[in-house]
């Protein structure tokens, strides 16, 4: 009964922070371009309302996942969030009236299909492990921030092109966002104890501060240009992953091994593959990556005139976008 209660809300946890990124995204699309890493960007979005909706939904998705998590084992929680592809690609055409092309439709479903079936055929269940240690969470931590920083860095190269830079982020947010489920099973099993028993164990920090540092790359990812599925495709794939070898290692959780298990698990890998490349194979680009002479073109038959400070500052706003105002600068038009 539990794993259904689990299956459930990991669901519903799902749909909200899928709905939550385009909703963000949304908001980022108004506010001046930030250096990778620049907290500044946080300040500037909270002066969108959109933020706030995707923050608040983005809050209540996290919630309800800490409640899956103590209802069911990890790697079945995160795979069932695997969902939330479905609830983003819906609401980015709703929010953002983008048109998801066929092969990146496809590539969604493969995405979703190949990583369920690694999940099913590996059967996981949970074991009742305690968890990593302090001393284990802190060295996992210190790991997880030096390879994040590593990411951010290297994303900020001006070789890199949009698309590059937002997959990079993506894996750095993937792994925050994994090992903030890992800390967060642990604050889940620790109130069981006692609602002040997490505050003697580093994982509640741990889960705050890795937590942080993947929301402030997710929305610098999310602000590159390429369409949000794309973006929380990776997530979605890095996130389970993390959640299986933290299953294996510290929760006790197991999985099935036979041949048969084995191998309907290396076609679901490849499968899983197939359907990340297709997703990103057709992107959603920036105004300005399809005008790089600074001319934005909103819908196809509006235009929003760019200086060239504006575009070397890789301010982007998708072509598909049709927004009511958009304010860049002190320059403001309407679509």
């Amino acid at each position: 009964m539990s794993m259904i209660a689990a299956v459930a809300v990991a669901a519903a946890a799902a749909g909200l922070i899928g709905t939550a990124s385009v909703a963000q995204r949304r908001g980022s699309m108004s506010v001046p371009a930030f250096a990778v890493g620049d907290p500044r960007l946080i300040g500037a979005l909270a002066r969108s309302p959109w933020w706030w909706i995707g923050t608040v939904a983005s809050l209540a998705g996290i919630g309800l996942q800490i409640l899956a998590l103590a209802l069911g084992p990890i790697l079945l929680v995160q795979s069932v969030m695997t969902t939330s592809i479905v609830g983003a690609t819906l609401a980015e055409r709703l929010l953002l009236r983008r048109r998801t092309s066929g092969v990146a439709r496809a590539g969604i479903v493969l995405t979703v299909a190949g990583l369920c079936g690694l999940l099913l055929a590996l059967a996981p269940h949970a074991g009742g492990g305690p968890g990593p240690s302090a001393l284990t969470t802190v060295g996992l931590a210190t790991i997880a921030v030096v390879v994040m920083a590593t990411i951010a860095r290297w994303v900020r190269r001006p070789t890199r092109g949009p698309r590059a830079r937002a997959i990079g982020l993506a894996l750095a947010t993937g792994l925050g966002y994994g090992l903030s489920a890992v800390q967060l099973k642990q604050v889940g099993a620790q109130l069981a104890d006692g609602v002040a028993t997490p505050l003697d164990h580093p994982a509640l920090y741990v889960a705050v501060v890795l937590g942080s540092l993947a929301i402030v790359l997710s929305q610098h990812a999310l602000r590159e240009g390429v369409g949000v599925a794309a973006v929380v495709s990776v997530i979605l794939v890095v996130d389970p992953v993390v959640g299986l070898v933290a299953g294996g290692l510290w929760f006790g959780d197991t999985m099935t091994t036979s041949p048969i298990a084995l191998v309907i698990a290396t076609v679901s890998m490849a499968v899983l593959l197939i359907g990340m490349l297709a997703t990103q194979s057709s992107p959603g680009r920036s105004a300005l990556d399809a005008n790089p002479d600074g001319r934005a073109d909103l819908e196809g038959d509006g235009q929003l005139n760019v200086s060239p400070g504006l575009a070397s500052s890789r301010y982007v706003i998708p072509a598909d976008v049709r927004e009511q105002d958009v304010i860049v600068t002190g320059i403001r038009s309407r679509a």
